[in-house]
């Protein structure tokens, strides 16, 4: 089982709106094949937090709902998104990877396998950006740090190990 969970930042007076913006998703979630669970809410104590809960039955179901990800206006209501994906055996324990300390939880290291990305941003922010269909520091240079932020998986942390990188390399991402 594939549990998706956290958080998302809006600005206060756009959170009703964010999530009226978010029900057909959610609808549309809820019809999909290996969807569990799927829920985007207000926080009770936090004006400006939207929870992320899903369940999904695999990673390949996952992968087929997500397509194009979040609308452009959804997207541009977010100040910030720190998600993560986890993966859950049929006992109830993590069976590696993304583990419980979060999506920025990997050591410090070279590359995640598969992409041209150093490991510490994390395994499920490299495989939201390898979903996304960024292999490499020079992909990101067309888009936004708020547009990566948007990805399920990908944290604040990740995206400075990325702009660190990308830095080094005399790149940029899109402003």
């Amino acid at each position: 089982m594939i549990i998706v969970a956290g958080a998302l930042r809006v600005r206060p007076e756009e959170r009703a709106g964010y999530l009226a913006g978010c029900r057909a998703v959610v609808e549309q979630a809820r019809r999909t094949a290996g969807c569990l669970d799927f829920a985007i809410s207000a926080d009770l104590l936090d004006d400006g937090r939207v929870n992320v809960f899903e369940r999904w039955r695999s990673r390949a179901e996952l992968a087929a709902f997500r397509g194009s990800g979040p609308a452009d206006d959804q997207q541009a209501a977010l100040l910030s998104a720190d998600v993560a994906e986890y993966c859950v055996d049929s006992d109830g324990e993590d069976s590696g990877g993304e583990g419980s300390g979060g999506a920025d939880s990997d050591g410090a290291g070279s590359e995640e396998p598969g992409t041209a990305f150093p490991r510490d941003i994390g395994r499920p922010a490299s495989r939201a950006l390898a979903a996304a269909g960024y292999r490499a520091p020079a992909d990101l240079t067309a888009v936004s740090e708020r547009e990566l932020l948007a990805l399920h998986g990908v944290g604040p942390r990740a995206v400075e190990r990325l702009r660190r990188t990308m830095a080094e390399q005399g790149l940029a991402f899109r402003r």
